[in-house]
């Protein structure tokens, strides 16, 4: 969990398949809102 004014980690999400991208390169000093949701995109 990031708390207000941490700074956003290295990691890697995907945006599309075969697409990914690092959430730092996606916030680039703005503000950001991150949701993920488990499972969002499966039959589980």
């Amino acid at each position: 969990m990031l708390g207000p004014g941490d700074s956003v980690p290295d990691a890697t999400v995907w945006m599309a398949p075969r697409e990914p991208a690092i959430c730092s390169n996606l916030v680039a000093g703005r503000s950001a809102l991150f949701l993920f949701f488990l499972f969002a995109w499966s039959s589980t």
